[in-house]
């Protein structure tokens, strides 16, 4: 299957396979006057074989909820160039105007999904707050989670053997903050583990093999094992889909192909929010 096709139609649920082939076609254009990753979607449960979007979808239908912290407000004007399953924007999306409006959800993680396909030539616009925050807000963020966030974002299956958390342990060793550890964890996977596409699928629990037995996996392997990390050591973390910036062909215009699809982690910070990190090494990628 293609990366794509696996991670972003914007199911509630996203497997982990084997080896995957990347898609040239473009997908969709997009004005905005920042750079971002263009966001599809969150999951919250992990199964230890793959991911579960959990809790029921809305109507979308009046503006929504900003990040807690600062924010800056970015538009996007998205165009889809082959037919579209899902509705990549910049996180956090707050407001969507267009036709497709009548028929968007708003999931329980907050983000948008179409409840129809978007056909070619089709356009939305949709107003994001994008959290602002140093290195130094982020270290000092504290861990006073709301109850909601540690109910859903911390859990892990049966399946996960106590030497995760044992390797988690050494590699935070030297971290006082979540902050601190989640840059430690990004930096041992992306430093430890090779890019590749052509893996074969484990059996078991996915973190505990990338981790232990595999030399080499591509983003679905890296985000799963880094959000699993994070969740041994009690750092609300989860496991996100969407697309890289794409190619960037006039000062506010990006063209998204098939293979900038992609997974990553979004951490939890009081008072400023969902936070994006990225373990899979980028220079392999491209």
């Amino acid at each position: 299957p293609s990366l794509e096709s696996n991670l972003v139609d914007n199911t509630d649920s996203v497997g982990v396979v084997g080896s995957i082939r990347l898609s040239p076609e473009v997908r969709f254009t997009i004005e905005s006057d920042r750079e971002s990753y263009w966001k599809v979607g969150s999951y919250d449960r992990y199964t230890g074989t793959g991911w579960v979007r959990t809790g029921e979808s809305r109507q979308y239908s009046v503006q929504l909820d900003g990040p807690p912290g600062e924010s800056v407000e970015v538009e996007q004007t998205v165009t889809a160039e082959t037919t579209l399953n899902s509705m990549p924007a910049a996180w956090k999306p707050v407001e969507l105007e267009g036709a497709i409006r009548r028929a968007t959800q708003v999931t329980a993680q907050d983000g948008l999904r179409a409840a129809t396909a978007i056909d070619e030539g089709e356009s939305y616009t949709v107003t994001s707050e994008v959290a602002q925050y140093s290195s130094e807000d982020l270290r000092s963020a504290g861990t006073t989670y709301p109850d909601e966030v540690e109910q859903r974002y911390l859990d892990l299956p049966d399946s996960t053997p106590d030497r995760v958390r044992e390797r988690t342990d050494e590699v935070v060793a030297d971290a006082d903050t979540p902050y601190e550890a989640a840059v430690a964890i990004e930096s041992y996977l992306e430093s430890n583990k090779r890019y590749s596409l052509s893996v074969q699928r484990p059996e078991g629990n996915i973190a505990d093999a990338f981790l232990f037995e595999m030399d080499a996996g591509y983003c679905t392997y890296y985000a799963t094992t880094m959000v699993t990390m994070l969740r041994t050591q009690g750092v609300p973390a989860r496991f996100v889909t969407g697309y890289t910036s794409g190619e960037r062909v006039a000062e506010d215009r990006w063209v998204v192909r098939g293979l900038d699809a992609h997974a990553w982690v979004e951490v939890y910070f009081p008072d400023i929010g969902w936070v994006a990190f990225d373990p899979t090494p980028g220079a392999a990628r491209e």
